[in-house]
């Protein structure tokens, strides 16, 4: 019988994404990654105590102290290996993961100042108002600080490319024939020029949110607290998060922005997956030659005069599968 994987420490990754391309995607980690939800999770939970104490809004409940606010900023920041260990092993009680996110949290306010106010952790909350809010602050820090960043710096790297040869010649192709000449440095610059358009586009996209109970009501608060403007509570609660609040929804926050996102991302791979085509066809051509990395590496496993465009095939590969 064959050995199984299942036991093995650290666990065999399910997809290529956490094996052999773990090093490519390695800094989405913090972002994407189910740890990286649940630390949103934190984020949002004891950002909505801290706005709802500070702000006033529930009568007969005081303001926070400096240190009480630390302490509640303390729970995302200090959210490690233990931490995530400690979540699950909660979660596996409630089967319950956003559940699991409030009674972590109220386990760090035992034996602290905010013990007495620790039924105010999700309060007015359903699931969604959490989680829609922690993906979107998952997904602007990937798409801003991860994916915008070299995005960015691919196009910078092919407007150099562009001006070292742009005298260089080269015979252009239409229809796959030879047609009129054109120079090398022309041809990246049309990449560069594409992709900057697009790149220009994603950091417009606004990301939105809400926090308006289980129907998009605000049932419960206004029954709770029938004097407060609630829309406004949560406007400036959702702004705070740096993102832009969704007046009207149902339990479900639309996503429609989401897919605005994922639109101008895949639009973008698109054009790199044009990119790694028609390098691999210059290379195809004879217009490129290869050369294995000074650290070595197999061409081909069979053919010992060959260098496969491997790098060029895996991108085509991989943008066609991500922009699905």
């Amino acid at each position: 019988m064959a050995h199984s994987f299942a036991d093995i420490t650290p666990p065999i990754a399910l997809t290529p994404l956490d094996g052999r391309y773990r090093g490519q995607v390695a800094p989405l980690v913090d972002h994407l990654s189910e740890a990286a939800l649940n630390r949103s999770r934190l984020v949002v939970e004891t950002e909505w105590m801290i706005h709802l104490l500070d702000g006033e809004v529930i009568p007969g409940l005081r303001t926070l102290t400096d240190d009480e606010r630390a302490l509640l900023r303390a729970i995302p920041e200090d959210f490690g290996a233990e931490g995530i260990a400690e979540h699950a092993e909660i979660e596996r009680e409630t089967v319950h993961d956003v559940k699991a996110i409030e009674y972590y949290i109220k386990r760090r306010l035992d034996g602290t100042s905010l013990e007495p106010l620790a039924e105010v952790v999700h309060i007015y909350c359903t699931s969604e108002d959490v989680n829609n809010l922690a993906y979107a602050l998952m997904i602007r820090g990937a798409v801003h600080e991860v994916w915008l960043p070299a995005f960015e710096a691919l196009i910078g790297d092919l407007e150099t490319l562009a001006r070292e040869t742009a005298e260089v010649p080269m015979l252009s192709r239409t229809h796959g024939q030879a047609a009129t000449p054109t120079t090398l440095g022309k041809e990246i610059a049309v990449f560069a020029h594409r992709l900057g358009r697009q790149a220009r586009r994603i950091p417009a996209n606004r990301m939105l949110g809400k926090i308006n109970g289980a129907t998009g009501t605000y049932a419960a608060h206004a029954v709770s607290v029938p004097g407060a403007d609630w829309e406004r509570v949560a406007r400036t609660f959702v702004e705070h998060l740096g993102l832009t609040w969704n007046p009207l929804t149902t339990q479900i926050e639309s996503h429609d922005w989401q897919a605005e996102v994922y639109a101008d991302i895949a639009r973008a791979g698109r054009i790199l997956h044009n990119l790694a085509t028609d390098v691999w066809t210059y290379i195809s051509l004879g217009y490129f030659r290869q050369r294995l990395s000074a650290q070595g590496g197999t061409g081909s496993s069979t053919m010992p005069h060959k260098v496969n465009p491997i790098r060029f095939e895996n991108a085509e590969a991989n943008l066609e599968i991500s922009g699905a």
